[in-house]
């Protein structure tokens, strides 16, 4: 993505809303806040509650009849729980790994956990069926849907009343839900991050530290999209404040920024490096590995072996981090 797409979202999350055309009608849609979500909660219940009344059933009581006959158990909902805990454990250690093989490794644990988990998912799923839940996160997504567009940048006018909404046939509905897709994807935590580390936000990341004074308003009128900008950037910020060399190809990138930050913290702990221990057997790094780490000098790069000459025949745990970007 070039500068211009970042400096659009790092826009749209200062404006609260996103502007999309509608029959070739400009529209605007809200980006969610804290008290948004309370009224889809609200709504949620009120459908589920429906559902239940006109007799669908609860997910609850479709999961316990299927105990009851032997069809799922308490072991299944167990492993669903225990599988989504170890994939985001492992996606947190992975972002800290700098070692190519090792972070192919954790990718692949990643990849079979995430399918064991959706073959899980889809087999519960099959079981379950159509549920007053499934009823109430449609119905809920729906009205929340109308409740986010509206036809002026000020966010007063809605763009459909709830009698023109109602008679939006199916198609139009789906396009609505692609729109509402696209600027969830758009303003991802990951893009987020990537537009704050950019040259451009670098007149603005220290002035996270003060969301009022960065926004003008209490923290509960912003958007969940503001909020994130403001800790990622107080975050970023700190790391610049507190983190001694770092490497300048890192700088904008978040994963590589934050795994430095947490090396440079853990340099000194004996688990990471020992004095006496050869760097190449201590990562664990394969000859692929250390063509990444530490480059051929006709490549233009430093190779270990004059890296280790220049160190005394030892490295650090900050002398590898810096052969591997470079430094």
């Amino acid at each position: 993505m070039n500068e211009e797409f970042y400096v659009s979202i790092v826009g749209e999350v200062f404006d609260g809303y996103s502007e999309i055309l509608i029959n070739k009608s400009p529209a605007f849609v809200k980006h969610v806040s804290i008290q948004d979500q309370r009224y889809l909660h609200k709504y949620y219940e009120k459908y589920k509650n429906t559902a239940i009344k006109r007799g669908v059933d609860s997910e609850e009581d479709v999961l316990k009849r299927l105990k009851e006959d032997d069809m799922w158990s308490g072991s299944d909902e167990s492993k669903i729980h225990a599988l989504k805990q170890e994939i985001k454990n492992l996606h947190q250690t992975r972002k800290k790994i700098f070692i190519p093989s090792q972070r192919k490794s954790f990718e692949k644990d990643i990849e079979e956990r995430e399918k064991e988990l959706l073959d899980l998912e889809q087999k519960r799923k099959e079981l379950v069926g159509k549920t007053a839940e499934d009823y109430a996160t449609s119905r809920a997504s729906q009205e929340m849907s109308r409740y986010f567009i509206f036809s002026d940048p000020e966010l007063t006018q809605h763009f459909y009343s709830k009698s023109e909404f109602d008679e939006l046939d199916d198609l139009e509905i789906l396009l609505l839900n692609a729109e509402q897709n696209n600027i969830t994807t758009r303003l991802s935590e990951e893009n987020l991050q990537l537009a704050i580390l950019k040259p451009f936000f670098s007149m603005y990341i220290s002035q996270c530290e003060d969301v009022y004074g960065f926004y003008g308003k209490p923290i509960t009128k912003l958007s969940v999209h503001q909020l994130k900008v403001a800790v990622f950037g107080r975050m970023f910020f700190n790391i610049f404040q507190h983190t001694e060399d770092i490497p300048d190809d890192i700088k904008e990138d978040p994963d590589k920024l934050l795994a430095f930050s947490e090396a440079q913290r853990n340099k000194d702990n004996s688990k990471f490096i020992k004095d006496d221990s050869d760097a190449s057997m201590v990562f664990g790094a394969n000859k692929e590995d250390m063509n990444v780490i530490a480059p051929d000098t006709k490549k233009g790069g430093v190779s270990l072996s004059q890296a280790l000459q220049n160190k005394g025949g030892k490295l650090t745990m900050d002398d590898m981090i810096k052969l591997t970007h470079g430094g």
